[in-house]
């Protein structure tokens, strides 16, 4: 279970690590001399956030609530990247609270409720996962008010301000028009059965018996999309296993003869045919909105938090994770 995801874009933390400081030599030498006394993880700073401490202890505690586990082999740059990761957070937490961000108890629990009903538990069910795990529920919760803190700024400060128009639309269109080219497409169906026997016998009542091929389906088929009368959906050569490239040769509403897979054994049909071509403008415009929206976020949000570092001053001390 992750809670650490700020928002849907990449931070870029590589960027970030760079304006960090290690400790001062003076700790530096201690650290390898041995010189300094042993100090407890509670009271071990690994990092300062204008001044606000970020201890071992709390490093150690929030790395568990991310799913890693303290006795795992972890190299040590997912270590300095998770680090860094939760300066960043801090430093967006503050920034939230400056503006006087607000999370009510009525979102805290709708955000909970949602994510109980993702993983099929009631609030039972996610206490004992979590305790299962030796993850604190009440952390977890306060974790999860600190995410929805989170992405309300982020929606004020980055998604708010982004906007595509019509006509940046149509131009990427123009100048990508390549890239919505379509290669022959088959829309097919299958029924997926463990044995041979018992494909021939389906085959059987399809050719012979002249079955509805969804309604059997329905009724034999093991494979995922049987609820749905075993339909595949339009895919090109290449995008399913060999074995169904079987379907490019039939003529519609043929049926297939009994097929052998790492599956299983699979009886198809082919519903309709897409030759090659272009798609058009209308069928891809939403798509390339979403990617110039999610462009135009992915810039916006790093130059924010650009704006948010050069207000901010860190220090962080690497070398007290491996100690």
């Amino acid at each position: 279970m992750n809670i650490m995801r700020l928002t849907t874009y990449t931070a870029p933390v590589m960027i970030l690590g760079l304006l960090f400081f290690s400790c001062n030599r003076q700790d530096r030498d201690g650290a390898q001399t041995g010189t300094s006394p042993a100090l407890s993880p509670d009271v071990r700073i690994v990092a300062t956030v204008n001044g606000d401490p970020i201890t071992l202890g709390e490093f150690l505690e929030r790395f568990e609530r991310a799913g890693f586990k303290s006795e795992d082999a972890v190299a040590p740059e997912v270590k300095v990247e998770f680090l860094n990761r939760l300066i960043e957070r801090k430093m967006i937490l503050r920034a939230a609270k400056r503006k006087r961000m607000k999370v009510h108890l009525r979102e805290l629990n709708e955000r909970i409720a949602v994510l109980r009903s993702n993983h099929g538990k009631g609030v039972k069910g996610v206490q004992e996962t979590l305790a299962d795990q030796g993850i604190d529920f009440e952390k977890w919760k306060a974790d999860v008010w600190e995410n929805i803190m989170i992405e309300k700024l982020v929606d004020r400060e980055v998604d708010r301000r982004v906007s595509v128009s019509d006509a940046a639309v149509r131009r990427y269109y123009k100048a990508h028009r390549d890239d919505f080219k379509r290669p022959d497409q088959v829309r097919a169906r299958q029924i997926v059965v463990t044995t041979e026997l018992e494909a021939r016998k389906v085959f059987s009542q399809l050719t012979e018996e002249k079955a509805n091929f969804a309604k059997l389906a329905k009724e034999k088929s093991i494979a995922p999309e049987s609820q749905t009368g075993g339909d595949l959906g339009y895919f090109a050569r290449g995008e399913m296993p060999p074995e169904f490239n079987i379907v490019f040769d039939l003529k519609k509403g043929e049926i297939s003869d009994v097929v052998k897979s790492p599956y299983g054994f699979h009886v198809f049909t082919l519903v309709a045919k897409q030759p090659a071509g272009t798609r058009d403008l209308k069928t891809v415009y939403q798509e390339i909105k979403n990617t110039l929206l999610q462009e135009k976020r992915e810039k916006l949000y790093r130059r924010w938090l650009k704006q948010l570092r050069a207000g901010t001053s860190f220090e962080v001390n690497y070398q007290a994770l491996e100690q």
